[in-house]
């Protein structure tokens, strides 16, 4: 006994050392010792470690002592350390054997807690029963809810718990939520309890549950089960889910799955439909649950969406988790294609799914797929031997090979299948035997009312050989419903609805198969494109086409179609490439295309490509009237264009192309109304042309060969004609361009009863057309013409009432018109401003409200009529402006208001003015007024010839009492142009003499140098013509100065007193200018000084600062420039922004003696900046040139010679600017290039700039200096 002690002692050292093989021969001397060694079993199971033989000892020992624990937990320890799924089910029957003996605590919580983690790794429900049957023992309370805490987890792998056990669960959870309620403990008992064997008595159980009302989680779970549930089993196990779901959903409707569940009902009851659309917006479609993908997969194939349900399984393909959902997704997927008659691409599927994963149904489906691909299928026709579906396959194999008479005898042994009597039907319809066919098929429609090929093949007979449509029709539409995803029945019904004239019928078919069947054929998508194309519903033709063109790049129809529906749509550019791209592929299609092509050119104005285009197609075919409609269309736009660019001998010309070849049209043919339309379109559009543009050359019949010209009368004969025949062909006794036509032909005969003829026909066109409102507004300005105020009044406020807003501004502007003409202006005023408001744009409103302001003298007028102009030509709008602009110029004193000086200069009103009067001249070229306002804006830009010519044309026109007036102009435009002795005849042929009038003769006199003729005009025009003191100082301040001239100083001075004597009040400056001026002349500085004296009250005036400050400063200049300096700048002060006095101070400054020459080129600088705005050409070229010699004597010679450079840049007519610029030159060092240069410039200057007989000097010493 001492020697098994002392061993037993050294086996526990042996194994605590690892030494494990001495451990072992330590055991078996204590075995051979004593063969039942409890403790030598235990030690020898260590010892033997992984080794299957530790199992062995280990159980040995318990079997001599089964009540001590160390043997188990030796077991335990040894199958844990294990892998294999053998030893982790021995274990947990280990697990139950330790906690039925007599263990310490921590051991007992270490075995519950390893055998819950067991329980849920193996997913066993042993480890239930014994932890619900451990936990029956008397244990503390520690132990015991470290049990139910494993139970609890072991519930949550929702593991199956034993019949026996589920009492006890039940039991214990109960316990545990009465104590601990919580949802996740709720959910685990409804899952318990709804394992039981009866579905209906679980349910009802659980609806019995206490917290099953108010506990929401619990109730949506229980959703979740049940939709899980339907999935699993295809059905609610007899437990009534539609008379109990308004309790289980209740406050929870608006969730998911009480929504998926509610569509399962529906599933449930045969509502499939209903089914499909409750679940399609409630599935996430991202992630592949198996219920919901299950779900809805099922109900594609009920509804036999086949297409939509392989979307659906490749979607959830790409997404799934699960292997095993995996496979039956990859099911679904092959089922689909199958159904969709896709058999290869089934065959590929299909064969990444193992065979015992497909029942006999399935790999029926699969058979057929083979033999339908002509391939071999007899591994699997093996295994169908013995079912129904064997015949079928073979009926079908035979019928694919071509042996049909094989395939009828076999069939004709089982006459009672309706799908034999179907195969046989359709071997007859393969043997042209279509009478036995039909009777065979009626046979398996009678036996099977759902079967869609049997009526397929019904409606094919009855089209194709019995030709009953209707009965065709009727076939296919079951067949149809039967099944919506055939392509053959869709195909063959569209033709029968095609072929009886149902097109409406065919495109609600075939937009309803796209649309909820969910097919995308290219065919369907063309015949809907041309459907939508016959009805102009361009978006929805390019959308269909589109899609044939995806499927279809090459077909050709499809791009035509689709250009044509661009082309409907407006999208141009579009429907250019596509029209293009169409050529490319099929040439024969050119002529179609390039006239596409040329309207498209047309429309974006690119008229000389599109006209190019139609000459094209005119070559290929003269009499493509298509064509020749698209390029009249074009010339007349062409035609339109350059009559806004005021082109009018262009636009005429473009306007006869336009006629020749609607001449051409239709002498080809007479029936089209648009080509009549057109001509006389064409016809009109010249009539409003200048009248040196307004004739048209045209042959008077269709057979003649000779071209005539046409003159304004006859082209609206011509019109007119057009327009009676347009209306006769539309079989109406009038048309609203007829009557305007008619109007128009009363404004150019002044004929009443053409004014009475269009009165008629535009009350006619309102009888047929009473809510028309360009009828109403053609006959309110027909009565205007008539005079009949009151009935113009009504049309017009009845066009208002019939009107759209866009077309309001019109009729409020014709109404207003009439209002202006009764004198009712806060009435005009009114409507011309409701036609503002309606549109800014419309350019008579704002003429309408000038006139109101022209009557009432408001200055507003001129704003308004050059609002109007800028908005577009009008001849009232034009002369108005012109007019006004003519007035205010009469006004000098229009410069000193900065708003008035904008206005005239800043908006350039006299060019503006004078391109508004040309316009309007060209259309009355008879309107003297016209002319003779042209001629004075030409004068104000001293365009002086042009303005002579002006006047002598608005004489030629005149009337007898204006041509004084005229006279007067031409006179004075004569007179500045040097012209003396025509202006002095013209002047003495005015018949009316005026002050204007004698002023201008005297002055033309003495220019001549007749100063004594000269003298005694203004004598007359002072005794006579003067009206007050302040002319009659003025003419004799003339006088004086032809005095001076002859008889000498005493006679002019006596002239000048006398002026000043006539205005004692307040003498006129210019007697004083006079005296100063006399007195410098004469060096009488007492003379000059008494009127400089005089003009002190002058010196503030702006009109006469220059003056007044020049005469000073002059008076010192050669006593003293500085002095000059001094006293010009004190006028500078009072007049900073006369560009004359510091032009003066400049020279002043190079006369000093100390040289400012600086100065003189900053005052050269600021008097040009004031000459910018004055637009003095001569002053500024000037200045600049003072400015740069200024520089150079300063010693700035680069600012110098950038200045020169820079004023000729502007002004290189200026001989000023190129001295200064050789003055530059010459004053640095001199090259051979540059002496040559100056050379050449200095003979430039004397040949071709006019120059001055000092520059001349100084050029030819410097050409003499730089030549020796």
């Amino acid at each position: 006994m001492a020697d098994i002690k002392s061993l037993l002692k050294q086996a526990r050292i042996l194994i605590d050392d690892k030494e494990f093989k001495e451990a072992q021969e330590c055991c078996k001397n204590i075995l051979r010792k004593d063969k039942q060694n409890y403790l030598g079993l235990v030690l020898l199971g260590k010892s033997l470690q992984e080794s299957d033989q530790a199992a062995l000892a280990f159980q040995k020992a318990i079997a001599s002592k089964p009540d001590y624990p160390l043997a188990w937990q030796g077991l335990a320890n040894h199958y844990e350390q294990k892998e294999e799924s053998v030893a982790k089910v021995k274990l947990i029957a280990v697990y139950n054997e330790i906690l039925k003996l007599q263990v310490a605590e921590d051991k007992a919580l270490e075995i519950i807690t390893k055998l819950g983690q067991l329980g849920c790794s193996l997913k066993d429900n042993k480890a239930i029963s014994i932890l619900i049957n451990y936990m029956d023992k008397k244990l503390n309370e520690k132990v015991y809810s470290a049990a139910g805490k494993q139970l609890i987890e072991l519930l949550k792998t929702d593991l199956t718990c034993k019949e026996e056990d589920r009492f006890k669960v039940i039991d214990y959870l109960s316990k545990v939520i009465n104590s601990e309620p919580s949802d996740s403990l709720h959910i685990l008992l409804g899952k318990v309890i709804l394992q039981k064997n009866d579905f209906d008595d679980a349910m009802q159980e659980v609806m019995n549950l206490n917290f099953f009302i108010p506990s929401v989680t619990f109730r949506e779970w229980l959703c979740k089960f049940l939709c899980a549930y339907y999935v699993q089993n295809n059905s609610f196990s007899g437990f009534d889910v539609e008379s109990h779901i308004n309790a289980i959903t209740v406050g929870i409707e608006n969730s998911k799955y009480p929504a998926l569940l509610r569509s399962m009902i529906l599933f449930d009851e045969g509502l499939f439909l209903e089914a499909y659309k409750q679940c399609v917006p409630i599935i996430n479609y991202q992630e592949a649950d198996i219920t919901e993908a299950t779900f809805i997969i099922r109900c594609t194939f009920k509804l036999k969406k086949y297409s939509v349900a392989q979307k659906l399984a490749t979607n959830f393909l790409m997404k799934v988790k699960d292997k095993i959902f995996g496979l039956t997704l990859k099911k679904f997927l092959f089922l689909s294609i199958a159904e969709q008659q896709k058999w290869k691409q089934a065959i590929s599927i299909a064969t990444e799914l193992p065979v015992d994963r497909l029942d006999i149904s399935e790999q029926a489906v699969l058979a057929k797929c083979y033999i339908e691909s002509n391939e071999q299928a007899d591994h699997l026709m093996g295994n169908l031997r013995e079912t129904e579906h064997y015949r079928q396959l073979e009926a079908i194999s035979l019928i694919k090979q071509g042996k049909y008479k094989d395939a009828i005898i076999m069939l004709e042994e089982s006459m009672e299948n309706s799908l034999h009597l179907f195969y046989i039907g359709k071997a007859y319809w393969k043997l042209e035997q279509y009478d036995t066919c039909l009777i065979y098929l009626l046979k398996s429609a009678k036996m099977n009312v759902d079967h869609s090929d049997t009526f397929l093949y019904l409606g094919m007979i009855y089209q194709h050989y019995k030709l009953d449509f209707e009965k065709a029709k009727k076939c296919y539409e079951k067949a149809f419903s039967l099944n919506n995803m055939d392509t053959n029945i869709i195909k063959n019904l569209s033709d029968i609805y095609t072929k009886l004239g149902l097109s409406d019928a065919s495109f609600e078919f075939l937009g309803k198969v796209s649309k909820d069947v969910q097919i995308n054929l290219p065919w369907i998508n063309f015949r809907l494109g041309i459907h939508y194309i016959n009805n102009r519903d361009w978006e929805n033709a390019i959308i269909q086409f589109r899609k044939v063109i995806s499927e279809d790049p090459n077909n050709v129809i499809a791009f035509q179609c689709l250009a044509d529906a661009y082309y409907g749509r407006g999208s141009f550019t579009s429907a250019l490439k596509a029209y293009n791209k169409v050529i490319s592929m099929n040439p024969r299609n050119i002529l179609h295309c390039l006239t596409r092509i040329g309207y498209i050119n047309s429309l974006l104005t690119q008229y000389a490509d599109s006209i190019a285009i139609f000459e094209k197609v005119l070559q290929i075919d003269p009499n493509s009237l298509l064509a020749l409609k698209g390029i009249a269309e074009t010339w007349m736009r062409l035609a339109k264009k350059k009559f806004c660019a005021k082109l009018f001998g262009s636009a005429r010309i473009n306007a006869q192309h336009t006629i020749n070849y609607l001449m051409r049209a239709l002498a080809i043919e007479k029936k089209f109304i648009c080509f009549w339309n057109l001509l006389a379109n064409a016809l009109i559009f010249i009539t409003k042309l200048p009248n040196e543009y307004c004739y048209v050359e045209m042959k008077n019949s269709f057979t003649d060969d000779v071209m005539v010209r046409k003159e304004k009368y006859d082209i609206y004969l011509q019109a007119l004609a057009c327009f009676s025949r347009i209306a006769k062909q539309k079989q109406q006794f009038t048309s609203y361009d007829l009557a305007a036509s008619y109007l128009d032909y009363y404004h150019l005969t002044k004929d009443i009863v053409n004014c009475h003829i269009s009165f008629k026909l535009a009350v006619t066109n309102i009888k047929i057309k009473p809510t028309s409102l360009r009828n109403w507004n053609l006959l309110g300005k027909i009565c205007i013409f008539m005079k009949r105020y009151d009935l113009a009044q009504h049309c017009f406020i009845k066009a208002l009432l019939v009107t759209h807003k866009q077309s309001v501004a019109k009729i409020w502007c014709n109404l207003g018109t009439l209002y202006v003409k009764l004198g009712l202006h806060k009435l005009a005023n009114y409507c011309f401003w409701r036609g503002q408001s309606t549109q800014l744009s419309y350019p008579q409103s704002w003429i309408g409200q000038g006139l109101i302001a022209e009557d009432i003298q408001e200055e507003e007028a001129m704003d308004l009529f050059r609002h109007a102009c800028r908005l577009g030509y009008h001849p009232e709008s034009a002369m108005g402006y012109a007019d006004w602009v003519c007035r205010t110029l009469k006004d000098d004193t229009y410069k000193n208001s900065s708003e008035l000086k904008y206005v005239i200069e800043g908006l350039y009103a006299i060019p503006y003015a004078m391109d508004l009067v040309q316009w309007f001249i060209r259309f009355e070229p008879t309107n003297a007024f016209a002319y003779n306002i042209l001629g004075i804006l030409q004068e104000r830009s001293d365009l002086l010839s042009s303005a002579l010519l002006s006047y002598q044309k608005a004489f030629q026109h005149a009337a007898e009492d204006k041509k004084n007036i005229i006279l007067l102009n031409i006179a004075r435009a004569l007179l500045r142009l040097g012209r003396y002795d025509e202006a002095i005849i013209t002047f003495k042929d005015i018949t009316e003499a005026s002050l204007n009038s004698a002023c201008g003769l005297a002055l033309a006199l003495f220019k001549k140098g007749l100063y004594e003729e000269s003298y005694s005009a203004y004598d007359t025009a002072l005794n006579w013509l003067s009206n007050n003191d302040d002319e009659k100082a003025d003419l004799l301040v003339a006088m004086s100065g032809i005095v001076y001239m002859f008889k000498g100083l005493d006679d002019a001075k006596t002239l000048l007193f006398h002026s000043i004597q006539v205005s004692q009040n307040k003498p006129t400056p210019y007697s004083l200018f006079a005296i100063c001026s006399l007195g410098i002349i004469h060096s009488d500085q007492g003379l000059s000084k008494l009127a400089l004296s005089e003009l002190q009250k002058y010196e503030k005036d702006s009109n006469y600062g220059y003056d007044i400050g020049f005469l000073k400063s002059y008076l010192a200049l050669n006593e003293d420039v500085n002095k000059a300096i001094k006293l010009l700048s004190d006028s500078l002060h009072d007049h900073p922004h006369s560009t004359e006095l510091w032009s003066c101070m400049a020279q002043y400054c190079l006369k000093a003696s100390n040289t400012k020459a600086k100065v003189a080129s900053f005052c050269a600088q600021r008097a040009l900046s004031s000459m910018h705005h004055k637009k003095n050409a001569k002053g500024s070229a000037k200045m600049l040139a003072t400015s740069s010699i200024a520089e150079n004597i300063a010693g700035d010679k680069v600012k110098s010679l950038l200045l020169a450079k820079a004023g000729l840049h502007m002004y290189p007519w200026q001989s000023e600017l190129w001295a200064a610029l050789l003055f530059s030159v010459v004053t640095n060092k001199m090259s051979i290039e540059r002496k040559k240069w100056v050379l050449s410039v200095a003979g430039h200057m004397r040949k071709n700039l006019d120059t001055t007989r000092g520059l001349n000097r100084w050029i030819n010493l410097l050409e003499k200096k730089l030549s020796r």
